[in-house]
């Protein structure tokens, strides 16, 4: 590994990496090397701190912390830290939840919550280069976002300049207002195009405040985290969980340089990123992850039905998938398929700071997040998703 200066004085590694239950799912040399890379990832000033967790049917077996959550403050087991992308899996199920209960169909045209979709339009250059626009052969629809096929313009500067001007300043509407005034880059269903921020689930969580009535945070606290106890796990996280809060880096060229310090949280906006938003703790994640495990509900209680939660681990692209062999797009994360078509994995990374996997066939969960800005650092989350694969007893296929 490379090695790095860090802004931070004195970073130490914190003790961790104790087995929390009596579990034979991994083997101990593999923890071994999981434990190395985090370890390593710190003292050479990779990353500031981290937490990296493994669990298996929702219950916690290892977890591990290194580095501080602030100078001489040792990280915390529950630590919350950001998730990114990851947390699309939070609004979708948001958005499964309004359609079971018949608030909203997945084939709805988004134009029939936000109007201003109605006037979509697909250009076209001619030989000349004169630019037309067309209208498209068919609407955007909510099942188009949830599985980023609405042919939305969500890369280059044009999006770039409208995410800028309305993520974190704004709100979802306006963001979502500012996409629709923009060309589409295909007809609505014909492939995946993720972009550069998945911002699908920007206009989704739009979608669900308006549908709903309510806020996605105040949705979501009243129908997902309030009824499943993740009371770590938030948009804003609240000033009674500061110590909770590790300080937040920037790494550059080598560099790591403080954003946020020890203890305080970004500041709350009118702008409640569907896409993107969510802080959680590994033991809210754990358990979030019985959800899906355990066909939608957790000690008794029901969040979704068991057949939803088939098809939101399922493939939803078909032919469309840009991934590599094998992987491909449920609904709120990316999905493994094995060679008979069945799912293996389902989960998602966020930022290069954040991954979150739940191995299907083994009931097992991981997750991994250090407190970097984006790009954070993806190769760091990959060489952690191969040493799981390598720990765990047997070996799981490849994962997201």
């Amino acid at each position: 590994m490379r090695t790095a200066r860090t802004a931070l004085a004195g970073l130490v590694l914190a003790a961790g990496g104790a087995v929390h239950a009596s579990d034979a799912t991994f083997t101990d040399q593999g923890l071994a090397a999981i434990r190395s890379l985090v370890d390593g990832a710190v003292r050479e000033g990779r990353i500031p701190s981290a937490v990296a967790m493994l669990a298996r049917d929702g219950g916690i077996v290892w977890l591990h912390t290194a580095g501080e959550m602030g100078p001489g403050v040792p990280m915390r087991e529950d630590a919350i830290l950001p998730l990114a992308s990851v947390g699309k899996m939070h609004t979708a199920v948001a958005a499964m939840i309004l359609s079971e209960r018949g608030v909203i169909a997945l084939d709805d045209p988004v134009s029939k919550y936000i109007p201003e979709f109605a006037r979509l339009a697909l250009e076209t250059t001619d030989a000349g280069g004169v630019k037309t626009r067309v209208p498209p052969a068919a609407p955007v629809t909510i099942r188009h976002l949830l599985t980023h096929t609405g042919g939305l313009t969500v890369g280059g500067d044009a999006f770039r300049a409208a995410w800028d001007a309305h993520a974190g300043r704004t709100t979802a509407l306006d963001l979502a207002r500012a996409l629709a005034e923009l060309p589409l880059q295909s007809q609505p269903g014909a492939k995946y195009d993720y972009g550069q921020t998945g911002a699908s689930y920007e206009v989704l969580g739009a979608v669900i405040e308006i549908a709903s009535g309510r806020t996605l945070e105040a949705f979501l606290q009243e129908n997902l985290f309030g009824p499943l106890g993740l009371s770590s796990t938030h948009f804003f996280p609240p000033p009674e969980q500061a110590a909770l809060l590790p300080a937040s880096y920037r790494q550059s060229g080598g560099v790591l340089t403080p954003v946020r310090p020890f203890g305080q949280a970004p500041p709350r906006t009118t702008f409640v990123h569907g896409g993107g938003g969510i802080a959680s703790s590994p033991q809210d994640l754990a358990r979030f992850s019985r959800l899906f495990l355990d066909g939608g509900t957790v000690d008794g209680v029901r969040i979704l039905w068991p057949e939803t939660v088939r098809m939101m681990m399922s493939d939803q692209l078909g032919p469309r998938t840009t991934f590599p062999g094998g992987l491909t797009w449920g609904i709120g994360a990316a999905v493994r398929l094995a060679p008979d078509g069945t799912t293996t994995q389902y989960g998602w990374s966020g930022g290069g700071y954040a991954t979150f996997i739940i191995d299907t066939v083994g009931r097992t969960t991981s997750y991994f997040a250090f407190p970097l800005t984006s790009p954070g650092d993806n190769a760091l989350l990959t060489e952690f998703r191969r040493l799981v694969r390598e720990a765990t007893r047997p070996a799981a296929a490849a994962g997201p």
